[in-house]
């Protein structure tokens, strides 16, 4: 290459209007381009010679070095998104992608990083998952109102009587189905609170295979009560955070619909794998399935077959799967469910590797106040 050749590719290193950086087999900072000193702070005579790593908050390094390491050793690409925190504490989404750098025998020699802020993408994005969820609270509304409705009606109902009677025996049976009621009430609107939690809302962050393994702790001593058995499949997944009070919510619902399906000997089986550029939990169970005319209604509002809005016992109010395909949603997955009657049910729930809306805050790096 002639010398007007690397000036050329010199210049368009250090010039190109996104964060650039490039480092060695030994992910050892050798290029650092203008646009990475706007965006970090740091001059390239202060970066060149640093760890790559550095550049990124502690939460992600393990993350960030799995990627490496399948660019240096598989010559794979990947990519990661994160928060940036600037000087001013403005917070900004980029997402990074890692590339090998191949030498002349087509092995890889090095590592390109190249950054791009998505912030304005993501922050349209949560307009539309808020303009959403609002369309869908819009829904709820008649559903609300007619329950309510019902309920108070029903504890006026019981309190009149109770007034116009001196029986204790009468009064307690008035006083428990009013706290029923008051149950119910405080049922649903836990889970509307739940369906309607703003993106914005700080809070704490977990990693996937954790809350996978957390599900399992929580849910195995209620299944050994109730005779049922559970069967684990768990392979480690590479994946972003995510925030806790959105995946626990949807593993805890889809566990709990599965095990008041089975009965005594039934089966339960939990399933972590990754496929592509995404992660998939599978939670299957050996119930008494659902019909293919119920099955199209399962994420409708209000829409339930047990519990007291569905003529049986369960503790239950028909919220559930409607708040977990919103959370789904809000996370950027989709949920799919299948049934056979008399065999069982089979709910897939698909999340993105990368792509959560806010990393967390705790650990970031240095170079990024």
């Amino acid at each position: 290459m002639d010398s007007l050749g690397e000036h050329f590719y010199e210049a368009v290193f250090r010039n190109v209007g996104f964060v650039l950086i490039a480092a060695d087999a030994d992910l050892t900072i050798r290029g650092w381009n203008e646009q990475a000193a706007r965006v970090f702070g740091g001059r390239p005579e202060r970066m060149l010679g640093t760890p790559l790593l550095e550049v990124f908050p502690a939460e992600y390094r393990p993350t960030v070095q799995e990627l490496l390491r399948a660019a240096l050793e598989r010559g794979l690409s990947n990519d990661v998104e994160f928060k940036h925190v600037g000087e001013h504490g403005q917070r900004r989404t980029f997402v990074a992608v890692f590339s090998p750098v191949l030498g002349s025998e087509g092995r890889p020699i090095g590592v390109s990083v190249a950054m791009r802020d998505i912030t304005k993408r993501k922050q349209l994005s949560q307009q539309l998952a808020a303009s959403r969820r609002m369309t869908s609270l819009g829904m709820m509304a008649n559903g609300v109102a007619h329950h309510f409705n019902n309920i108070l009606g029903g504890v006026l109902t019981s309190i009149d009587a109770a007034l116009s009677s001196d029986n204790p025996r009468v009064v307690r049976r008035t006083l428990e189905r009013v706290a029923e009621s008051v149950g119910r009430a405080s049922r649903i609107t836990q889970q509307l609170l739940a369906f309607s939690t703003s993106e914005a809302r700080e809070g704490e962050w977990v990693d996937l295979n954790h809350a996978v393994a957390e599900i399992v702790r929580r849910v195995q001593p209620q299944m050994e009560r109730r005779g049922l058995s559970l069967e684990t499949q768990i392979e480690p997944v590479t994946s972003q955070p995510f925030e806790a009070n959105k995946i626990y919510p949807i593993l805890e619902s889809v566990a709990q619909n599965s095990i008041d399906a089975m009965k005594p000997g039934g089966r339960m089986r939990l399933l972590l794998t990754s496929l592509g550029d995404e992660a998939l939990i599978v939670i299957e169970d050996t119930g008494s399935g659902i019909p293919a005319t119920v099955l199209e209604h399962i994420f409708e509002p209000f829409f339930t077959t047990k519990g007291s809005l569905g003529g049986g016992a369960a503790d239950n109010v028909g919220l559930g799967l409607s708040v977990v395909q919103g959370l789904v949603g809000e996370l950027g997955g989709r949920i799919d469910v299948s049934s056979q009657i008399g065999v069982g049910t089979r709910v897939e729930i698909h999340l993105p590797l990368s792509g959560v809306e806010e990393p967390p805050r705790a650990g970031d790096s240095p170079l990024m106040r």
